[in-house]
């Protein structure tokens, strides 16, 4: 009677707990698989983002010594035209000033060239 039950009792309560150690350890293969395979997957990604940070440190940097050549490209262009504005601004002379000037220097600059061309090889010289 009751040591049948008893031991009816501890059969069916081994049975559920070898049951559920086996699905436990079936679980805890399956997570431990999955997370390996996850830790694998994130630590390859690292991998690669520690790599696409340096390249784009790399690309920064060069970025900012080519904008640092550029900037003072254009900070000797700016002191240049800077230099060069007072020979072209408010010559204090009209517009008709400039152009009898300029008249001149061609009709003196022809002079000279006939001046220099003892063949006679220049029509305007004849």
């Amino acid at each position: 009677g009751m040591l049948e039950v008893i031991v009816s009792d501890f059969d069916r309560t081994d049975r559920h707990t070898e049951a559920a150690e086996q699905r436990a350890h079936e679980e805890f293969v399956e997570f431990d698989r999955v997370s390996r395979a996850d830790i694998s997957g994130k630590e390859t990604k690292i991998a690669l983002d520690q790599e696409d940070l340096e390249a784009t440190k790399n690309k920064i940097a060069q970025n900012l010594e080519d904008l640092e050549t550029a900037q003072k490209l254009i900070d000797s262009a700016l002191r240049r035209l800077e230099d060069l504005k007072p020979t072209c601004i408010d010559t204090g002379m009209s517009y008709s000033d400039r152009v009898a000037k300029r008249e001149e220097e061609m009709a003196a600059l022809k002079r000279a060239l006939c001046i220099l061309d003892t063949e006679g090889a220049e029509s305007e010289c004849q």
